[in-house]
């Protein structure tokens, strides 16, 4: 059940991404972020991928500020506010089974790219072991494909989204023409028509 409750239980409840909503009686908002926080944990900690490490930041710094907005509305708010699941946790088989083409192609890529991360990890941990850290061959080819490879990828992922966006952008102006010039076309063979009605009406009487 839904309550307000003291500040500052809310406050140190709050320092534990979802708790501070199943405190004030947000049961499945509270599961969600707590949810959300603990798999993001996980991912980083699996792929020892040090960049995804944003993703659990980003939901403990929302949950906590956003448990503490819930508890700073009045009465009103308070009583109105919906207590519901978050990321899509109580939809997921519906969600699953909504992907359409591109959203699993998407999703393919991305657990493939994740995949072969930890596997470059993995491989090039047990490299260094046996080769030794202090190879300078080894370390400038770890660090290129750690630190260098990504940021050429991301960067070519963004040029990539940018031209589609324009390129997009022309699409709905190359349409937006061709539907403007179709109806004046359509409008100019309308207009004759009904003049030539105008007339013909005029002449009979």
């Amino acid at each position: 059940m839904k309550k307000k409750k003291n500040r500052f239980w809310l406050f140190v409840f709050s320092l534990c991404p979802g708790a501070g909503h199943m405190y004030i009686g947000f049961m499945r908002t509270g599961l969600s972020f707590m949810l959300g926080f603990l798999l993001s944990l996980a991912v980083v900690s699996i792929t020892n991928i040090g960049a995804l490490a944003v993703i659990p930041i980003t939901v403990y710094v929302y949950a906590f500020f956003h448990a503490n907005n819930i508890g700073g509305l009045d009465d009103e708010e308070f009583a109105a506010m919906e207590d519901k699941y978050l990321f899509g946790f109580a939809d997921m088989d519906q969600y699953r089974l909504k992907l359409d083409r591109k959203s699993r192609n998407i999703a393919a890529a991305v657990l493939i790219i994740l995949g072969i991360s930890m596997l470059w990890n993995v491989g090039f941990g047990i490299i260094g072991d046996y080769v030794g850290w202090d190879n300078p061959v080894i370390r400038v080819i770890y660090y290129t494909l750690r630190d260098d490879v990504p940021r050429v990828v991301i960067a070519l992922v963004i040029i990539w989204v940018g031209v589609r966006l324009l390129r997009g952008k022309k699409e709905e102006i190359v349409e937006a023409d061709g539907n403007r010039a179709a109806q004046v076309v359509a409008e100019s063979v309308e207009k004759p028509v009904v003049e030539i009605e105008q007339k013909d009406d005029q002449k009979e009487a």
